[in-house]
This record gives C-alpha cells, sequence and structure tokens, in this order.
C-alpha cells in the first residue's frame, strides 16, 4: 500500500511539474513514477543505502511520541531562530559588500561536525550553508571535520571560528535529530 501511495504521489508531482500534459507526458509520468518506486522501494521502508551491508539491515530503534513531540517543538524553535540568523547574516554580508575598502578576508575554516549520525552532518552542513557568507564545501568523515568556505577569518577574540562560522547550528540539529 505504501509503494502505491508513494508511485501517487510521485505521479501527482509529475503531473503539477509538467503543466498541461499531453498524451506522451502521462505515459511518460506513470512510467517513471512506477520506475521510480521500483527502484527505490528500500527507500520506502526506511532502508538506507549508507554503510556495511549489516548496518542497512539492521532496523532503526524505535523513537517514543514523547521524544518526536520534543524533536517538533524545537524544529518549530528553530525556524525563527535559523530566520534571524540568516538575516543578520545577509545584512553583514551586504555591509561587508558596500564598503569602499577591502577590510575582511575570506577563507577556509575547518569546524568540527559533532554530530551521531551523517543525516544530521548533513542537515548542519546545509543549513550552514544556507547561511549568507558560508559554503561548506567538503566533510572528512574520519575526523568527523566540515570544511567551509566563509567571508570573514579575521580575528574575533575569543571567540572561536566554529563558533563564529555555524553560529550555534549545532546545538538545535542535536536537539531536533539526536
Amino acid at each position: 500500500m505504501k509503494h502505491i501511495a508513494v508511485g501517487l504521489g510521485l505521479y501527482a508531482v509529475w503531473l503539477t511539474v509538467t503543466g498541461v500534459p499531453d498524451a506522451f507526458t502521462v505515459v511518460l509520468g506513470a512510467l517513471l513514477s512506477v520506475a521510480g518506486v521500483v527502484l527505490f522501494r528500500g527507500l520506502v521502508h526506511g532502508e538506507s543505502w549508507i554503510g556495511t551491508p549489516d548496518q542497512i539491515r539492521a532496523q532503526p530503534e524505535p523513537v517514543s511520541l514523547r521524544t518526536r513531540l520534543r524533536q517538533l517543538g524545537f524544529l518549530i524553535l528553530f525556524i525563527p531562530v535559523f530566520a534571524w540568523k540568516v538575516f543578520t547574516s545577509a545584512v553583514n554580508l551586504a555591509v561587508l559588500s558596500f564598503k569602499p575598502s577591502l577590510d575582511f578576508w575570506p577563507g577556509i575554516v575547518k569546524v568540527k561536525g559533532g554530530l551521531r549520525t551523517i543525516t544530521a552532518t548533513t542537515i548542519f552542513a546545509n543549513l550552514i550553508t544556507l547561511t549568507p557568507g558560508t559554503l561548506t564545501m567538503d566533510y572528512d568523515p574520519e575526523e568527523d571535520d566540515l570544511y567551509v568556505h566563509w567571508i570573514d577569518v579575521t580575528d574575533y577574540g575569543d571567540v572561536t571560528f566554529d563558533d563564529r562560522v555555524t553560529g550555534g547550528l549545532r546545538y538545535w540539529v542535536k536537539r531536533i535529530l539526536e
């Protein structure tokens, strides 16, 4: 039943994106939806493709309703916090771009991932990238380091580059996903 629902969802998205469909588009969308469900049927059941075969086959531990509600609460609180971080970063970037002299120094900063799962680390890296003036470029899984291009690596006194670049996002990702 889940496969049929996913297939119909994919087909609905296809029809929405393609606009006014003709016969070829309708048939092609149906074929691609069926192919997508068949090829990625393991993902529909929540299986992962990352890790060793034993890790892939391992069932995730069930999460309690209380934990899910707590995570949802943190997510709801995080949205305005992240919007504010994006806004302030955009204002800072605009101020830097309108200065007549270049008194900032762009560079690459190494920051710790510090999260337990690759999913949380990926979301953390993407949140950093969504913040204006930063771009997550690479991840070293052995050292758990992210390499972030940052617009201004000048000295900030007691504040570490990690705190300055990530802006406290790690805290929120931990609360929402772990």
